[in-house]
C-alpha cells in the first residue's frame, strides 16, 4: 500500500505519485490515517453515519485538550449530529436563504467592479490583497453587519482560524488559530449585544432576533455558530478566488473562451472548484469499528478524503484530467461535504465567484503569474498566501 506524506510542505494532491496511487487503489496510507483517493469511495464515506467529525479527539491528537480552540471546536455545528445538529442548523438556515444570496448579487457586482478599477490602474497586483481577500470580506460585512472599519482585523482572524484543519503541520499554527478564536469570540459577543439593542437589516440581527424569540440555542451556541459563519464566509472563498486565477493563468485559452462566452461563468466556477478546490481535503473519524471495501476501520481512526485528487478521478469525471470550462460534469463536487452537513454557504460562494469571474474576464486579458506564489499547507483549506499577477488589458 503506498504511503503518502500529506503533512510534507511540498506535498501535492495531484502529483504523479498520488495519481499513480489513485490508479492502483481507492486509498493510501498517510501520517493521518487512510487517505481516500477515489471519488466514489470519498462520496460514500462522507455520507456514512458510522463516521463523525472527530470532536475533541481531533484536537487531542494535535496536543490540544483545553483553551479557546477547544472551546470553539468541540461544540461547533459540524461536530454535532442528529437533533442537536438540526437545531443549530435550523437557526442559520432560516436566515441564510436563496433570497438572501440573490439580494447580495448587486452588491457583489458593484464591489467587484470597484476592485477591478483599482487593479486596472495598477497593472500588476498582489491578487490576494487586491481582490481575493477584499471581496469576500466586503460581502461578509454586508451580510453579517460587520462595519467596514473592522474588515482588516477580521481578515487576519478569519484567515488564521482556517488553519484549524492544518494543525498537524506544526510550527506556530496552533498559536495563530488560538489568537483568531479569542479575537472573534470577543468581537462576536459585542456584536450580539449591539444587534440586540439596535437590530438592523443583516443576518446577525435576524439570527439574534430568532434566538431571542425561539430560545432553541444558548448564547454560547449562537456565538459559536456566528464565529463559524465568519470563517466560512471569508476564508474558503478567498482561497478559491486565488486558486481560480492560478488555474486560468495555467490555461489562458480557457480565459479567452470565457471572455467571449460569459454565459459559461457558472460552469467555469464549478470546473475551477473541481480542478483546484480550496477545501483540498476533508476528514472524518470512525465512531465505531467497521469494514469498508474489505478494509478494517477501527473506532477512532481518522479517514481523510483527498478532495482535490478525487475530483480528478476519471471514474467519476471522464476526461477529468483536463481543465475544460465547457465540460458537463455530472458528479457533484465533494468540497462542500455531503448529506446533513452539506455547506450552508455554498450558494453564496458560487454567487461571489461567478459574478466576479464574469467581470474579471470582461475587464482583463488572461492573468499572468508575475512572481513567486507561496501556498498554504496542502491539507485543509488550501490556496496561495501571495499571488503576484499581471492583468493585461483585453485584446
Amino acid at each position: 500500500m503506498p504511503y503518502l506524506n500529506v503533512v510534507d510542505p511540498a506535498f501535492d494532491f495531484t502529483s504523479p505519485e498520488v495519481l499513480a496511487a489513485q490508479a492502483a487503489d481507492w486509498y493510501a496510507d498517510s501520517p493521518l490515517g487512510p487517505l481516500v483517493l477515489r471519488y466514489a469511495e470519498a462520496q460514500e464515506l462522507l455520507r456514512d453515519r458510522r463516521l463523525d467529525h472527530g470532536g475533541d479527539d481531533y484536537l487531542r491528537r494535535n496536543g490540544i485538550t483545553s483553551g479557546p480552540i477547544h472551546d470553539w471546536w468541540v461544540p461547533m455545528i459540524v461536530n454535532w449530529d442528529g437533533a442537536d445538529h438540526r437545531r443549530l442548523r435550523g437557526l442559520a438556515g432560516r436566515s441564510f436563504t436563496p433570497r438572501t444570496v440573490d439580494l447580495l448579487r448587486p452588491f457583489i457586482r458593484a464591489t467587484a467592479e470597484a476592485l477591478a478599477d483599482e487593479m486596472a490602474s495598477a497593472g500588476e497586483v498582489e491578487f490576494v490583497d487586491a481582490f481575493a481577500n477584499r471581496l469576500p470580506l466586503a460581502v461578509m460585512g454586508e451580510l453579517l453587519g460587520v462595519p467596514a472599519a473592522d474588515h482588516d482585523i477580521f481578515s487576519v482572524w478569519s484567515s488564521d482560524i482556517g488553519l484549524i484543519f492544518a494543525l498537524a503541520t506544526g510550527g506556530d499554527t496552533a498559536a495563530r488559530v488560538e489568537r483568531a478564536v479569542a479575537g472573534l469570540d470577543g468581537y462576536i459577543d459585542a456584536l450580539i449585544d449591539e444587534k440586540t439593542k439596535r437590530p438592523a437589516d443583516d443576518l446577525i440581527s435576524t439570527m439574534v432576533g430568532a434566538w431571542r424569540v425561539d430560545a432553541t440555542v444558548t448564547r454560547e451556541e449562537l456565538r459559536n455558530l456566528l464565529v463559524t459563519l465568519v470563517f466560512g464566509a471569508h476564508d474558503n472563498t478567498r482561497h478559491q478566488f486565488s486558486n481560480m486565477m492560478v488555474t486560468f493563468a495555467e490555461h489562458p485559452t480557457q480565459w479567452t473562451l470565457l471572455r467571449d462566452r460569459p454565459d459559461l461563468a457558472e460552469n467555469a466556477v464549478n470546473e475551477t472548484m473541481r480542478w483546484r478546490p480550496s477545501a483540498a481535503s476533508l476528514f472524518r473519524r470512525a465512531a465505531e469499528d467497521f469494514e469498508f471495501r474489505g478494509v478494517p476501520i477501527p473506532a477512532g481512526t481518522f479517514v481523510t478524503m483527498a478532495v482535490r485528487t478525487a475530483q480528478r478521478d476519471p471514474r467519476a469525471y471522464p476526461g477529468g484530467g483536463t481543465f475544460d470550462i465547457t465540460a458537463v460534469r455530472d458528479a457533484p463536487l465533494l468540497q462542500f461535504g455531503a448529506g446533513p452537513h452539506y455547506c450552508l454557504g455554498s450558494a453564496l460562494a458560487h454567487a461571489e465567484l461567478s459574478e466576479a469571474l464574469a467581470i474579471l474576464a470582461r475587464r482583463f486579458g488572461p492573468p499572468v503569474i508575475a512572481g513567486e506564489v507561496t501556498w498554504r499547507p496542502a491539507i485543509g483549506t488550501h490556496g496561495p498566501n501571495e499571488l503576484p499577477l499581471r492583468l493585461p488589458k483585453p485584446a
